[in-house]
């Protein structure tokens, strides 16, 4: 199950994003998490791919997508990026879904153009660090800077990555998480990294104005099911599932579960839609 070739989208200014896609049909952008890139979806291209057209976005700093600008960007800076890429994509109405960081970017999305969504899918969402006094802000920031600075990115990688799974999970998909994890882009992560600290979801939360879809995973320790169920509430008429034995790698662990789920939740939204028309 291989992803996509990569490709990339002038999307003005001398910037560009890299992306995958595949299929053909209502198109479904999926954001990635802090750890993920365009081809985290192999699964999600192999089975859904028969009835829509599933793009992949690489954020700024990510693959071959153009760095941000900005010393330390925030999160409505990277939903004007995506609106700029779904613009030149000439995306009128789509399917979105994110993972992880790629929740809180794609609630930003949900709350700026709702006119543009058909369906809002949010997996293993996170709240940030946007609550908390500045200071342990910077703290959190700093922290992280410094344990590539010293442990190296190889390192933190091998340290950190099996933490995000289950403790049950299978060891090769262990080892897979962390084999593509090694592949990362340090500068882009971080910056990013950096927004997700700034921001608190509930900022962005708006009332849904299409139908929309969390997921958790039981064993996440990242989006532990109960903050992801404080989300869920934010949201009322979401409709809310829980993944038994996965941690924070839902493109890793169990990947067909959330595929399921999504396809189950596209084609509901796709009939809304034409009932609607």
């Amino acid at each position: 199950m291989a992803a996509p070739d990569l490709k990339t989208l002038d999307i003005g200014d001398c910037r560009r994003i890299s992306y995958r896609e595949a299929g053909s049909g209502t198109p479904v952008v999926i954001l990635h998490g802090l750890g993920g890139r365009s081809e985290s979806w192999a699964p999600h291209y192999d089975g859904l791919a028969d009835r829509y057209r599933i793009i992949g976005w690489d954020a700024p700093g990510y693959n071959d997508s153009s760095e941000m600008p900005e010393d330390e960007p925030l999160i409505p800076d990277y939903v004007k990026i995506i609106k700029r890429f779904t613009d030149a994509l000439g995306l009128d109405r789509f399917h979105l879904a994110g993972h992880s960081v790629g929740t809180v970017l794609a609630a930003g999305f949900h709350q700026s153009y709702p006119e543009q969504l058909i369906s809002l899918t949010l997996a293993e969402a996170v709240i940030g660090n946007g609550g908390q006094p500045r200071d342990k802000q910077d703290a959190a920031i700093a922290a992280r800077r410094k344990d590539f600075e010293e442990l190296g990115p190889a390192e933190v990688v091998r340290t950190r990555t099996p933490n995000s799974l289950s403790p049950s999970a299978d060891p090769a998909a262990i080892e897979k998480a962390v084999q593509f994890a090694a592949q990362a882009k340090v500068p882009g992560q971080l910056k990013l990294a950096a927004a997700l600290i700034r921001v608190n979801i509930f900022d962005h939360v708006a009332p849904l104005a299409c139908p929309g879809l969390i997921v958790a995973g039981s064993d996440d320790r990242s989006a532990p099911p109960e903050f992801v169920k404080q989300i869920a509430d934010a949201y009322p008429g979401i409709t809310h599932h829980t993944i038994d034995g996965i941690g924070h790698q839902i493109a890793f662990e169990k990947p067909e579960k959330f595929v399921g789920l999504l396809r189950n939740h596209l084609d509901a939204a796709e009939s809304s839609a034409q009932a609607a028309e």
